[in-house]
């Protein structure tokens, strides 16, 4: 299969959650941009609708802290072919200032939400015996940092969920990957990544030397969903500019 071909998604169903900006709204496009049918789904009602009525897309508000929402997004989404779990939250603070409700908000949304989405929606594609899940995780789990304690705990758990469910999975002709960019210029960032604060000092940690972008995580997802990656399964794409190799 030659590669334009493999990355090509028309016919396919592709959920994308935390889709109305950032990482979610990029990866969105960019799965519109091969054929796609999208279905979005964020818990900002405004931007979902402005970026569904751009694409095409049904358009799904849902909170992914609550486990109800999160079973109502399944019963509208209906079967997909692609999940792309992509919803998060960051807390930015040292682990002695952390709050519990900011312990809780990063745990529910960043692995128990992931966990439930991958639940519901991996059902499904083992009943249909096809489907493939890449999961948003971050360059965190594999190092250490500064006001991201509970976070990098929640991104290393997806990270270890990702390689258990690929195995229970696999035989059902599900794909279950992982990618983890490093600091990227998104809204969620922008203050730990602009010019004069500590995102400065990270930033001479990365080889390549600059931050990444939103267009190049969705590159990167829009790969791993698609038939290009058939073989890999269970892995974590570091994609972080060489940071973790300082």
């Amino acid at each position: 299969m030659m590669i334009e071909q493999a990355l090509d998604f028309t016919g396919r169903r592709v959920l994308v959650t935390g889709a109305a900006n950032g990482f979610g709204r990029a990866i969105a496009q960019s799965f519109h941009a091969r054929g796609a049918q999208l279905v979005l789904a964020d818990i900002e009602a405004e931007p979902l609708a402005t970026l569904a009525d751009e694409l095409g897309a049904q358009a799904c508000v849902f909170d992914q802290t609550d486990p109800r929402s999160i079973e109502r997004l399944s019963e509208q989404a209906g079967s997909v072919d692609v999940l792309i779990n992509n919803a998060g939250a960051l807390v930015a603070k040292p682990l002695l200032e952390t709050t519990e409700a900011d312990i809780r908000l990063m745990l529910d949304t960043d692995l128990v939400g992931v966990l439930l989405l991958m639940q519901h929606f991996g059902r499904k594609m083992v009943a249909q015996r096809h489907g493939v899940i890449v999961s948003i995780g971050s360059q965190t789990a594999f190092c250490a940092g500064e006001n991201r304690a509970v976070y990098a705990a929640a991104k290393a758990a997806v990270t270890q969920l990702t390689k258990a469910a690929a195995v229970e999975w696999g035989p059902h002709g599900v794909r279950v990957v992982c990618l983890a960019p490093g600091r990227s210029l998104t809204r969620m960032t922008q203050q730990t990544a602009a010019p004069g604060y500590q995102g400065d000092r990270g930033l001479a940690r990365v080889p390549l030397g600059r931050w990444g972008s939103a267009q190049e995580v969705a590159n990167m997802t829009l790969f791993l969903a698609s038939e290009a990656a058939s073989y890999v399964t269970g892995e974590t794409l570091i994609a972080d500019g060489g940071y973790v190799l300082g």
